[in-house]
């Protein structure tokens, strides 16, 4: 999502902006006891409801900074941080942060006495408890993403049946552009989809990006045993090289030093390799590769084609494909069954 959809428009600020500036003119008017009031004895708004209408102005105060503060340190920090889904994740932590610690000195201000504190902390909480279960659940479950890192903006994931990229990781929800589904590969459907926070206690989270923007894929050729299999391994080699294999060599080591386990650098490819297995029809070829993400799909296309013109340049491999072909001496048949002879 662009800076612009998301921060373009100001209406909400303006919004926050006109009730920040009603409330202190309602609080100015409880201080100076106006005579606006003749039916309310202004004295008896002093008290709770000031504390309360200073709550409100500090919410206020604080969402409109935390609203702009966040336009500027997006649009800063996105070199240093290395992409604008980072730097808008890392202001998510820390707008939240700085909600959490306001609410509690609001909480803290308006009881005031700490021994009731314990008792309405304990009442709220098991009032939440029971009737916000699954909200709580999705708090939760917000907490634990932000502090293990299981997804962050802009990563690639796959939150239950829902594939996507993250656009945003709210306390409740989370927003993800859906990809896959009716598309092939990891074509972008078009839909923005809010999956629940809870969904990582659901069932397994997969995250393609977290680690490294690279994924491993596979192309896979089916050719006849009459073939010239080492022929038929050069091109798909030479295919992938020609396509990924710069890619592959010149990351390889960035990619080696983000493996969270060092054996398995050992079976990092510094470029494609082949593996083959035996078919009922023919050798089953596969070529292997890592590449970005977002662009799977696309070198997946382009290794294809030229293997494909390789392959039909080439009379010494053929492709294996499912056919019946029929075998026999038809003038035999012919000469053992007279009927068939036509005459």
């Amino acid at each position: 999502m662009t800076e612009d959809k998301r921060y373009g428009k100001y209406g909400s600020g303006v919004i926050v902006g006109v009730a920040v500036i009603v409330v202190i003119a309602v609080l100015l008017l409880i201080e100076l006891e106006s005579d606006l009031f003749p039916i309310i004895d202004i004295h008896d708004l002093e008290g709770e409801l000031a504390k309360i209408l200073t709550a409100v102005i500090v919410i206020c105060i604080t969402w409109l900074l935390l609203y702009y503060a966040g336009i500027l340190f997006e649009r800063f920090s996105i070199k240093k941080v290395g992409s604008h889904a980072q730097a808008r994740s890392l202001w998510r932590l820390i707008s939240y942060s700085l909600w959490i610690f306001i609410l509690i000195v609001l909480v803290l201000g308006l009881i005031g006495d700490l021994n009731s504190l314990a008792i309405y902390i304990g009442l709220i909480g098991a009032a939440l408890t029971f009737v916000l279960q699954q909200p709580l659940l999705n708090l939760l479950s917000w907490g634990l993403i932000s502090y293990r890192g299981i997804y962050r903006i802009g990563d690639r994931v796959a939150l239950g049946s829902t594939s996507g990229y993250v656009l945003d990781i709210g306390l409740m929800h989370t927003e993800l552009w859906e990809f896959g589904q009716w598309m092939k590969g990891d074509t972008f459907t078009g839909r923005v989809v809010t999956v629940p926070n809870s969904t990582i206690f659901n069932g397994a989270v997969s995250n393609y990006t977290k680690d490294f923007p690279f994924i491993w894929d596979e192309i896979q050729n089916l050719v006849t045993y009459e073939s010239d299999i080492d022929t038929a391994k050069r091109h798909m080699i030479e295919s992938a090289k020609e396509v990924i294999g710069n890619c592959m060599s010149e990351n390889y080591s960035k990619y080696s030093s983000k493996l969270e386990i060092r054996d398995l650098s050992q079976l990092l490819l510094r470029e494609p390799e082949i593996r083959m297995e035996f078919s009922d029809s023919g050798v089953n070829l596969f070529v292997l590769y890592f590449c970005p993400a977002e662009q799977r799909r696309r070198v997946k296309t382009d290794i294809t084609e030229r293997i494909w013109h390789r392959f039909m340049d080439d009379p010494r491999v053929d492709i294996a494909y499912p056919h019946l072909q029929l075998v026999g001496d038809l003038e035999r048949r012919r000469s053992e069954d007279p009927s068939q002879s036509g005459g």
